[in-house]
């Protein structure tokens, strides 16, 4: 059976390809998005005197450090939270006043060659909270779920990400990186608090060709499940899917509209589509 289909699959491959209609229908089948690399961090880290290395794409060399210590101030003790690209390629979006001061970003916030603020690298620290708050630019006071909009490179390309923190009103004890994402594709953007919209909208992405009783399927999710519908609503093909191409062969149907339905198995999201057999 396996020889079988995957003979199907490629008759259908050639098919296709004679006909530059449905050729233009599939063009593009890659996610342009890219994959959302998602770290969660088991248990969070972070507190007083902590220096955190983030290793964004985990390939062993870190990107970026995040690093809180006390000082001695007229006042008494003074504590201080700052955050570095570790190589000059690399930044961190925030505003240039004085002193470099990252932004404390809400969740959905953009993360792009778009933004012109970028703070520089080159093992630089940025001041994310100085002197226990007492400087007005300071972002990162008292807040809790706010996002660290960070650009670093791998094998000399731009890639864009975040970093999700907690600090305390005076960045002591309390402060607490909890997660990082990125996006796999080269200068792609990515939202802050983005991990899972690749899956969430892949099922939205698929591409659906029919072609003398075959169904081809492009760009599926890793898990999906289908079910063809005629007119009257009545189901009559069902199946799982666990590859990003697929043919459903609908040889014994008889000719006439009917409905593909598409599940993402993971997500739940379905999309469905009028075809013509």
């Amino acid at each position: 059976m396996k020889k079988t289909t995957l003979k199907k699959s490629n008759n259908l491959t050639k098919r296709l390809a004679q006909y530059g209609a449905l050729t233009a229908a599939i063009a593009g089948v890659a996610d342009a998005n890219g994959q959302i690399i998602y770290t969660d961090i088991t248990p969070d880290e972070g507190g007083a005197g902590v220096q955190y290395l983030l290793d964004m794409d985990n390939d062993g060399t870190d990107d970026f450090s995040i690093r809180h210590f006390s000082a001695s101030s007229f006042g008494g003790a003074v504590n201080n939270l700052f955050a570095a690209p570790n190589s000059s390629n690399g930044g961190i979006l925030g505003i240039d006043s004085s002193f470099d001061y990252p932004f404390a970003l809400d969740a959905g916030a953009t993360i792009s060659s778009g933004q012109t603020s970028w703070l520089p690298g080159n093992n630089y620290y940025k001041t994310m909270n100085y002197n226990s708050c007492n400087y007005f630019s300071s972002q990162w006071c008292g807040v809790t779920d706010k996002y660290l909009g960070l650009r670093f490179q791998i094998a000399g390309a731009t890639h864009y990400g975040w970093a999700r923190l907690d600090v305390n009103q005076d960045s002591g004890s309390g402060w607490l990186i909890k997660d990082y994402a990125y996006n796999s594709v080269a200068g792609e953007s990515i939202e802050a608090g983005q991990t899972l919209s690749i899956a969430e909208n892949a099922i939205n992405e698929v591409k659906i060709v029919s072609l003398n009783k075959s169904i081809a399927l492009y760009n599926l999710p890793e898990n999906t499940d289908y079910k063809l519908y005629d007119i009257t609503g009545k189901s009559v093909l069902n199946g799982s899917i666990n590859d990003h191409t697929y043919v459903i062969e609908a040889k014994s149907l008889s000719n006439g509209i009917y409905i593909v339905e598409l599940t993402d198995s993971f997500t739940k999201t379905a999309t469905r589509k009028k075809i013509v057999l």
